[in-house]
């Protein structure tokens, strides 16, 4: 069998067996087409040995790419080798003993300061022309929907309300159905990276009555299924109109930086953290899969953490 061949079988298989998501699958494609590139398309199986593979790894490490971007090439080759293995279309897998290392520089992610969020949200509501004391109610929401437009900027405060109180992904948010929130309970089932389920928690009535009236409101547009948002066409809303929203809202305001949806997370992990939730509690709503990914959050807080021992006044309590 030849290379193009088995990277159409590994791709198929993380669809349909692996159920990996769309942009998961994208990734793979190009990683897989890039690898094709090194090695040829034509090169049968058998050829490909640890040198290959190394000069593979060098060749990727020369590239102006970034370190994560290689680091998820040489990750996706391997699985596809190692799923090779299992499926005996390979003897021996030449990764084996391979030893890879690629340190990755951390980054702190980025987050909103809660100045910016309260900015937003005030924004989000005074495009939508309600007033600052309003409480969300279908009967309030309904007089200020004129046309469809307008529903677009009840989907923005829907969605920035929701961020924030859940810490989702955009991904995740997007493929919300109506019959996946549990409105007596208060959550919402999300179906994460991995198709690992999780539940996220509506922490207030208000922010039920919000969503309720969203999902009666935008009947006008005559949507296509159940999905709980969508476009000004009752279309299902795609990653790339929730961005839109939001940057449309974030341009309408003094605040002088691109504000994307992932921020939005950050944000709701640094608060979570910042109001003593134990981090194990916030990994599980994240879902992140190890605990290591929610501990970076740990080190964003370094102003608070000078609030608190500002406040401590060691100092004048030993002079």
């Amino acid at each position: 069998m030849i290379l193009k061949d088995i990277c159409c079988h590994f791709v198929t298989f993380c669809e349909a067996t692996r159920k990996l998501s769309g942009h998961t699958i994208r990734a793979y494609k190009k990683d897989l087409e890039i690898f094709c590139g090194h090695v040829g398309e034509q090169t049968k199986l058998d050829a490909i040995d640890r040198k290959v593979l190394k000069q593979f790894v060098n060749q990727l490490c020369e590239t102006p790419a970034s370190m994560s971007s290689n680091k998820r090439r040489i990750a996706c080759v391997k699985a596809m080798f190692r799923w090779m293995e299992l499926e005996d279309h390979i003897v021996v897998n030449p990764f084996h003993k391979i030893e890879i290392k690629l340190k990755i520089p951390r980054k702190l992610p980025r987050n909103i300061p809660n100045s910016e969020l309260t900015i937003m949200i005030k924004k989000a509501r005074s495009e939508l022309g309600l007033e600052a004391t309003q409480h969300y109610n279908k009967a309030v929401l309904s007089a200020l929907i004129n046309a469809k437009r307008d529903l677009n900027k009840l989907t923005t405060i829907v969605v920035l309300e929701l961020l924030i109180s859940t810490g989702i992904r955009v991904g995740e948010l997007v493929s919300i159905n109506e019959e996946q929130i549990y409105w007596h309970e208060g959550r919402i089932r999300i179906l994460g990276k991995g198709q690992r389920e999780r539940y996220v928690f509506l922490p207030d009535s208000e922010l039920i009555e919000l969503i309720k009236s969203y999902l009666s409101i935008k009947s006008v547009t005559n949507p296509d299924d159940t999905t709980m948002l969508v476009n000004s066409r009752g279309k299902p809303a795609s990653t790339q109109f929730i961005r839109k929203l939001i940057k449309t809202l974030s341009n309408k305001t003094n605040i002088n930086r691109n504000i994307t949806p992932h921020m939005y997370r950050h944000s709701a992990a640094c608060q979570l953290l910042e109001a003593d939730v134990d981090i194990r509690f916030v990994q599980r709503l994240l879902g992140h899969h190890s605990i290591s990914t929610t501990e970076i959050y740990t080190h964003v807080n370094d102003r608070v953490l000078q609030d608190k021992i500002t406040r401590a006044g060691v100092r004048g309590a030993i002079s």
